[in-house]
């Protein structure tokens, strides 16, 4: 009994250890932790489609949607232990295992898609993640983007000022400089899972949460609220993670078609993140829904008023030099 246990587990070493090695067990596995529909699951069918456009019958892609093989709690480890080798969670996920990464979501730092690009790329700010991403056995190769994350309320008075928060009863990630991001403006912060936002909405758990606007409607919320404020506090990103040990083991060749391959996808999501967030504002108004825009003064009232966040997770996460690149490319882009 013994021996056969020790040659099961010899083989299972076997397995593994081939197929982390390029693509000597014929197939790239990816997991997506949303639905097939959004436009994170669209990307990665656009990415399956590249990937054997160039690989041809060197590798069988597949692609597991809304977290059938591995869910948002479960897919990092998946990826670390080489189950998967391909995942693109969003940085509230990834947080909790590499805190850096919420230094990218401080409160209006970085509020667009060139921004958060440029910050991810820029060499000193690589210094201060990168490592901690390798450190896990992951490699960050590509940057997708969701949306700007906006106020959706559930009440008639509009949210325009930050005072207006006061009581207010809002759903952010369980993130620490989420979570002091909106008690800066008198907010009474619940984190929960996104899966249990539509009926905590629905019983009155919560008043208000703040994902981007295709998240809202994509994740039944439109008859729940009663109005959004584009307050754009975060630009929301998915960062592609691949499993280090079979990124590192593909060949140059291999890897250069796995770059084009997601390059080409990453193309395809940044234009069209854009555009479902604008069919998301057409589908609030079209519901009955107040969509509000502020005015620069009172958009300028929430950045003030959230400031402080900067000082308190900003260099602590990732250095003052980093810190420094990142308020520097905010301002610029």
């Amino acid at each position: 009994m013994l021996v056969k246990k020790i040659i099961s587990s010899i083989v299972f070493s076997l397995l593994v250890t081939l197929s982390m090695t390029g693509f000597a067990n014929s197939k790239i596995i990816m997991s997506n932790d949303n639905n097939a529909q959004g436009v994170k699951g669209k990307t990665f069918e656009i990415l399956k489609t590249e990937l054997e456009k160039r690989l041809g019958k060197k590798a069988n892609v597949e692609i597991h949607h809304s977290g059938a093989l591995f869910d948002q709690k479960t897919q990092i480890q998946g990826l670390q232990l080489g189950s998967i080798h391909l995942i693109a969670p969003g940085s509230g996920i990834y947080a909790k295992v590499i805190p850096q990464v919420a230094a990218f979501t401080l409160p209006f730092l970085l509020t667009s898609p060139e921004a958060i690009s440029k910050a991810m790329a820029d060499p000193i700010i690589r210094k201060s993640y990168v490592p901690q991403f390798e450190s896990k056995g992951i490699v960050p190769v590509a940057v997708w983007m969701n949306g700007p994350r906006q106020l959706s309320y559930k009440g008639k008075k509009s949210i325009l000022l930050p005072a207006d928060m006061k009581g207010v009863k809002i759903r952010v990630q369980n993130i620490p400089s989420d979570i002091a991001a909106m008690k800066s403006v008198g907010a009474n912060v619940i984190a929960m899972s996104w899966g249990e936002v539509p009926t905590a909405l629905q019983t009155g758990v919560i008043d208000a949460v703040e994902p981007t606007p295709n998240a809202t409607v994509g994740g039944g919320l439109l008859e729940s609220i009663d109005q959004m404020t584009k307050i754009a506090y975060q630009y929301s990103y998915y960062l592609v993670g691949a499993n280090k040990k079979w990124w590192d083991g593909l060949s140059a060749s291999d890897k250069k078609s796995v770059q084009e391959a997601m390059d080409v996808a990453t193309k395809w999501n940044w234009k069209n993140a854009a555009i479902e967030d604008e069919k998301a504002y057409e589908k609030l108004k079209a519901a009955g829904k107040k969509v509000i825009d502020l005015t620069p003064a009172q958009k300028s009232a929430w950045s003030k008023a959230m400031r402080p966040v900067w000082d308190e997770f900003g260099a602590p996460l990732v250095g003052k030099d980093a810190m420094n690149q990142l308020i520097k490319i905010g301002a610029a882009n």
